[in-house]
């Protein structure tokens, strides 16, 4: 089975079975961007132009002449391969980090009045750090202009056109292809106009469009549709008709009713319930997306729970500030304790530093602990799919596979029945503490 964290983090593919999407590409020129950039003839390719590029900044030819050798080292190198696919100008690029960080914690424990730590260190090291000759290629500002000039070529459509026209590795083998394809099966990939990637999970540059951004949009359009239909039923004044209509109702009243009421009180309650509604069923929406086969939840990753509750607190603050002013407001986020004036003198400001700290926290928190449900729900059940289908099950004979197969496909049926539930709880438990939190800005406590 894939790493776990794969089928949970955001991508710019949706996935399905292979058997429903095939790749038939033919050659190199109908693959994506960032797959042929992460081919390894490719990268030799751009390295050979990168070492050209390098020569011209007077590097010398003897440093140059086995630098293809250290970067292929150093990607094949380290622990699971981390650096596996990184170019020639992210390896050099990474060297100039791993140095500099280097210069800066001996300079703070050796040379701390030292006004340039890296050219302390480096005449310290003398000739014992092997890439000092890339840092002083890049590190004057004529030297760092050409370096990113010679990055951007090589990153430029251009740049790779050059190379499926050119260059004799772009004839792809029949192998390849077919393993390239292999590898494309059952990943419908999202284009994107106004970006490019590095990978099919991380953006290289513009304004990438993933699989969440794409089930937010579409979410949002089923909902406001919806509540639309609704709202236009309900303004008609005629009593509620139908499944739908009095399911739709119903839901919205228990929000008002159960949730937001308790939270911040009747009167507030009416003035934010747009909001607050809209929190309720857009979260309640993107949960039950990941429980649709091949799409998954946008609440699981971290830009959604957090961007929901920014909103909070954003929200929450400009309240406070309408209802108290500045001045008020700041001194709002401390209880009033009714302490005598000599204990209030050293308890109110240290109290208070922890209240401030604390309107941070909470927020974070709330979008953290919607992440937490929907991402531990998700990763139980690939859990139990992973008994069924993992290394392990094909040793196994016959019946005991068969019987941890009836067992993990039992054992999913019931967690996704209690993730229905959690799809709906944690919709309603992150709009009642949106409610609590935004109610709470604006009354002294």
């Amino acid at each position: 089975m894939s790493d776990i964290i794969l089928h949970i983090k955001d991508a710019y593919y949706f996935e399905v079975p292979k058997m429903l999407w095939r790749s038939n590409r033919e050659s190199v020129g109908e693959f994506p961007d960032w797959l042929v950039r992460l081919d390894e003839d490719y990268q030799k390719f751009e390295a050979k132009t990168l070492i050209q590029g390098l020569s011209e900044l007077e590097v010398p030819e003897q440093t140059l002449a086995s630098l293809e050798e250290q970067w292929q080292t150093w990607s094949h190198a380290g622990k699971g391969h981390k650096h596996a696919g990184w170019p020639l100008d992210a390896f050099l690029d990474d060297t100039k980090t791993q140095l500099i960080a280097r210069a800066t914690k001996w300079a703070a424990k050796n040379h701390p009045e030292a006004a340039d730590p890296v050219k302390s260190y480096l005449a310290e090291r003398g000739g014992d750090e092997p890439f000092a000759w890339f840092y002083e290629a890049v590190s004057t500002e004529s030297g760092a202009a050409k370096w990113q000039d010679l990055k951007t070529k090589v990153d430029s459509r251009e740049f790779m056109e050059k190379y499926q026209s050119d260059d004799a590795s772009a004839k792809w083998s029949p192998e390849k292809l077919a393993h390239y394809n292999s590898s494309l099966d059952g990943k419908v990939l999202i284009p994107q106009p106004f970006g490019t990637l590095k990978n099919a999970y991380e953006p290289s540059s513009g304004f990438a469009i993933s699989k969440y951004m794409v089930i937010q949009v579409v979410v949002a359009i089923l909902l406001v549709v919806l509540l639309r239909w609704v709202a236009v039923k309900i303004a008609s004044g005629q009593p509620p008709k139908g499944k739908l209509w009095n399911a739709v109702e119903g839901v919205l009243l228990f929000v008002r009713n159960q949730v937001v009421v308790p939270a911040m009180g009747e009167h507030d309650a009416d003035r934010f319930m747009p909001l607050l509604w809209t929190f309720f069923v857009f979260i309640f929406g993107l949960n039950l997306a990941g429980m649709v086969p091949w799409v998954g939840s946008p609440t699981a990753a971290v830009a959604t729970t957090g961007a929901l509750a920014l909103i909070v607190f954003v929200v929450g603050v400009v309240m406070g500030l309408r209802a108290f002013g500045a001045v008020g407001y700041l001194k709002n986020i401390c209880p009033q304790l009714g302490l005598p004036w000599y204990l209030s003198f050293w308890v109110v400001p240290l109290l208070w530093v922890i209240e401030f700290a604390s309107l941070f926290i909470k927020h974070t928190i709330l979008a953290i602990r919607l992440l937490a449900n929907m991402v531990a729900g998700h990763a139980v059940l690939l859990g139990i799919m992973g008994l069924a289908v993992g290394v392990h099950a094909y040793a196994m004979s016959t019946g005991a596979w068969t019987a941890l197969a009836g067992a993990s496909a039992l054992g999913m049926t019931a967690l996704s029945v209690l993730e229905l539930f959690v799809a709906f709880l944690q919709a309603a438990v992150f709009t009642f503490l949106a409610a609590m939190f935004i109610g709470s800005s604006m009354h002294h406590h």
